[in-house]
């Protein structure tokens, strides 16, 4: 795909990012392309990397390692992942491609509406390469030093004293400052991502495997923070534009009306400077967000498990995005069971030596209590009467009177 050439002149600007945006387009489209043939190396190296992982779960089957409906469902999802990303260019254009490339573009123009900033990407480039040509104006024109001119007011005095730089120094160090602040991070976001989806069919095969997934999310993470920044860039460069243009339409017109700038080149440098310093800062900061703020893919999708478990359902139940963890081996297994025996051993021992010594004390408590019922011994309480009324009335016959009578 031809691209439009770079010439000197006008119109630079717009011949740099469109060159660049195209670039980075061919280089995303036609370079999945050609990764994701069947007949290229990284193909090849896809099927062996599948072949694997097949074979791998195949012998965990045979080894009789246990695998929960967790495992087989993310090793399914996985598989899936990766024959999508590696094979299918219409689903990766729809998932991946568009949303990186286009998507920044279209919340930007909606934002930048919503704040009456230059919005879209069409309408941004215009307005940039507008500002590129005030300033290469402004630099042929000059503050008035050599051509002569008059002061604005007359209470300035001698108006060039104490410029910290010289005109055409400080008029070319802000259209530097100027193109490097627009070109260069705008080529960071839009070839970095145009790479980075080129190389789609060959960062998916590294999902299949625990050792290699977190390169796998780091290039999500390098997706996300170049498509974040595009976003960011659009708002900034917005920004920056409104602010340049009436500053060199104003100082244009002073010009043109014999009117001296003396200010001109230090204000114009320091403007251009701080917003290309803005524009990389902003994409550190990025970077430092999505690369080192300690929130991995992996952790994001641990804290989301809760919230799509099922209601009342436990979490340590399978979840379709739940965190995957190793089955445990056969000899932690085998050394679970002996301590479960040991254990429970002990636990029936404690039972036994518990219910021997309860039935030591009751026979003691029963001896004790045969040992006090003997004569002279308390009666219970509330029976004293009846013992002395069964002494009073004892029971008698005639023949036995008769047989105690008998000497």
């Amino acid at each position: 795909m031809a691209c439009e050439a770079v010439l000197t002149g006008q119109r630079f600007v717009a011949q740099m990012l469109g060159h660049i945006d195209c670039q980075a387009q061919t280089i995303g489209a036609y370079g999945y392309g050609a990764l994701s043939d069947p007949n290229s190396v990284v193909a090849i190296a896809g099927t062996a990397l599948l072949t694997v992982f097949v074979a791998v779960f195949g012998l965990r089957l045979l080894m009789g390692e246990p695998m929960g409906g967790r495992d087989l469902i993310g090793d399914v999802l996985r598989l899936g992942i990766v024959l999508t990303l590696a094979t299918s260019w219409p689903a990766w254009r729809t998932l991946g491609y568009d949303l990186v490339m286009r998507g920044p573009g279209e919340i930007a123009s909606v934002l930048t509406t919503a704040a009456d900033l230059p919005g879209g990407q069409d309408n941004l480039v215009a307005r940039l390469q507008s500002a590129d040509d005030g300033i290469v104006l402004l630099t042929v024109a000059g503050t008035g030093r050599n051509t002569g001119g008059t002061n604005r007011s007359d209470t300035i005095g001698d108006s060039f004293r104490g410029i910290a730089l010289a005109d055409q120094e400080g008029l070319a160090n802000g259209r530097i400052a100027f193109l490097a602040g627009v070109i260069g991070p705008l080529g960071i976001v839009r070839l970095g991502a145009g790479l980075l989806l080129a190389l789609a069919p060959l960062m998916a095969g590294l999902l299949l495997f625990g050792g290699t997934r977190d390169l796998f999310f780091g290039w999500l993470r390098a997706l996300a923070m170049l498509a974040v920044g595009a976003l960011a860039l659009a708002v900034i460069l917005g920004v920056e534009v409104s602010i340049l243009g009436p500053y060199l339409r104003d100082a244009l017109a002073q010009r043109d009306g014999q009117v001296l700038t003396p200010s001109a080149p230090t204000e114009l440098f320091v403007m251009t400077l701080a917003f290309a310093l803005i524009s990389y800062g902003m994409l550190a900061m990025l970077a430092r967000i999505f690369f080192f703020g300690g929130l991995g893919v992996p952790r994001l999708l641990a804290s989301l498990r809760p919230a799509l478990a099922a209601p009342g359902a436990s979490h340590s139940g399978p979840a379709l995005f739940a965190e995957q963890r190793e089955p445990p081996s056969r000899a932690f297994l085998v050394a679970d069971a002996v301590a479960q025996t040991l254990r429970r051993e002990e636990r029936q021992s404690n039972t036994s030596r518990v219910l021997q010594q309860s039935g030591q004390l009751r026979a003691s408590a029963g001896a004790a209590g045969a040992a006090n019922a003997g004569p002279g011994a308390p009666s219970a309480l509330g029976s004293s009467y009846r013992q002395s009324e069964a002494r009073r009335y004892r029971r008698s016959s005639a023949s036995g009177e008769k047989r105690d009578a008998k000497p």
